[in-house]
């Protein structure tokens, strides 16, 4: 069953995606402002979203909005892009390597583009039940590789995922540690984000102290 809480935040989630989809231009700062707000209710932390945009928020939104008429909140709608794919992995290489060159010398994209290349980064879409490790496509040992198998995962909606991986703390936030939020089934940092134009859950290991 969906709580009166997530039913008041679906509701608004409505209302925000609709001005979301409404606004012009001139009001940027009202649309930004408002979907700060719903991925803070919902725990995220907006000053993180580097790899964000209007339309991923829109997006995440629409996913989080179209849950409030499921009792289990699952969403299992198609449509994610196929993550086992070298042209998947192709994308979330050059959006990693546009976020990494705007962060500058060193930031949370820096550390997901090498795990990527070190194929130690995850990928998991619980809306399709997958779950696969990264691989380098300009590595030449996988110029021919074209998909790699995945693993299975149960399907479930964003929420209920995101409730299983992270802690929240007492003010309902997920916890983030050293800029990262933390996978607390394998202690993994993790990152939730737009790629192309779906959402995923991006995890890799925590640098070992030195």
């Amino acid at each position: 069953m969906v709580s009166a809480l997530d039913s008041t935040r679906l509701v608004s989630a409505r209302y925000a995606l609709k001005n979301l989809r409404s606004s012009d231009d001139s009001s940027q700062d009202t649309q930004s402002s408002s979907a700060a707000g719903i991925l803070s209710s919902y725990g995220l932390d907006p000053s993180s979203a580097s790899l964000l945009s209007n339309q991923a928020l829109s997006g995440l939104l629409d996913t989080l909005s179209s849950q409030n008429d499921t009792s289990d909140a699952t969403d299992t709608t198609g449509g994610s892009a196929d993550v086992t794919s070298a042209s998947f992995m192709s994308m979330l290489k050059k959006q990693l390597q546009d976020a990494a060159a705007a962060e500058g010398e060193s930031g949370k994209a820096h550390d997901m583009l090498a795990a990527l290349e070190a194929g130690t980064l995850t990928i998991s879409d619980p809306t399709q039940g997958v779950s696969i490790a990264s691989w380098d496509v300009d590595d030449a040992d996988e110029a021919e590789t074209q998909s790699k198998d995945g693993k299975e995962i149960d399907v479930s909606g964003w929420s209920d995922f995101l409730d299983a991986h992270l802690e929240r703390g007492a003010d309902g936030a997920f916890v983030k540690e050293n800029g990262s939020y933390v996978d607390q089934t394998n202690d993994s940092n993790a990152f939730f984000g737009l790629i192309g134009s779906n959402y995923y859950y991006l995890s890799w290991p925590q640098a070992t102290a030195t």
